[in-house]
């Protein structure tokens, strides 16, 4: 064996005359080799001014590259001296500042096309991007730093009844689902136990319309009449009067344009909502005196709009 099998180092031989120059040879590979840093990749021309570099030579190589495409090129004691790359061989890529592989006969991006990554934890044949981490954060590229200000996370799915979801577990064992699950349609899910679960809303992704799998309401609150205006914090309000056990409502403060806001009223207390005054635009004054009486309003711009009224008892 006249080199050696990894770097191709030239060995001393038996009796051999002049031996410094075999171990010199071998040493300046070992400088230019050993820690590897790449001046460029794919590479076809020769530089004319090379100094100290190394260059990964490209396919049709010319001049003194001429023959050498896919070989490492050294300008080392005045000349070029050239290796051959083996499979799994790194390098830091100067140009690009960062590490690159030889692998599948080219030099790539460290990390790319790698099988499993883990950031502080270990990648399997499921997960194979794993991160296990107080927090994680993606944030946009700046335009000022060659950026567009965006960033976006996007799931992909191949075909309609496939999923492209996001799953949240508590202790492993899953508890909401959001996403594309099974269909085009975007669904909320909820578990109890992780094993069944059930469809809370789906957004059609026709129309857009959306659907609810059970039940939809709001909580209700219990807010006190103060001059004449009623705060409401919920879209289900159960009001008491600012004082005594009557009183008047003359403005609705809360909600949004749009938002729909039942009242109920509650035995022994009597609250009038006055047409007109204020943002009330009713049918006429509405009294709410016991506990089945009920008013429902939808809020326009300001305004706070009659939809119904129900006077039962």
């Amino acid at each position: 064996m006249s080199e050696t099998e990894r770097l191709g180092l030239p060995l001393i031989a038996s009796e051999q005359a002049q031996k410094h120059i075999t171990h010199n040879e071998a040493v300046l590979l070992l400088d230019a080799l050993v820690q590897l840093r790449l001046d460029g990749l794919a590479q076809t021309v020769p530089p004319e001014e090379p100094a100290e570099a190394a260059y990964a030579i490209g396919a049709s190589a010319t001049g003194a590259w001429q023959g050498r495409d896919g070989e490492i090129a050294t300008w080392t004691d005045g000349g070029w001296r050239f290796a051959t790359p083996a499979e799994g061989w790194l390098a830091w890529d100067k140009g690009m500042g960062r590490p690159v592989v030889f692998r599948w006969g080219g030099w790539r991006p460290l990390l790319h096309s790698v099988d499993g990554l883990g950031v502080g934890t270990d990648p399997d044949g499921t997960n194979r991007l794993a991160v296990r981490s107080e927090a994680a954060l993606f944030t946009a590229v700046a335009a000022g730093e060659g950026g567009n200000g965006d960033v976006r996370l996007t799931l992909n799915k191949e075909a309609e009844a496939d999923s492209a979801t996001v799953i949240f577990q508590s202790g492993w064992s899953g508890r909401a689902e959001i996403g594309l699950s099974g269909n085009d349609d975007f669904a909320f899910k909820v578990s109890g136990d992780g094993a069944a679960f059930a469809t809370a809303m789906t957004l059609s992704a026709g129309s857009g319309f959306a659907t609810f799998g059970s039940f939809a309401g709001c909580t209700v609150s219990f807010p006190t009449v103060a001059g004449g205006v009623l705060a409401a914090p919920t879209g289900y309000v159960v009001p008491a009067p600012e004082s005594g056990a009557s009183g008047e409502v003359q403005t609705v403060s809360g909600g949004f344009d749009g938002a729909v806001l039942i009242v109920t009223g509650s035995a022994g207390r009597t609250l009038t909502f006055r047409d007109g005054a204020g943002n009330l635009k009713l049918g006429g004054d509405r009294v709410l005196d016991n506990f089945e009486d009920s008013l429902m309003l939808v809020r326009r711009g300001a305004d706070w709009i009659e939809l119904s009224f129900s006077d039962n008892g």
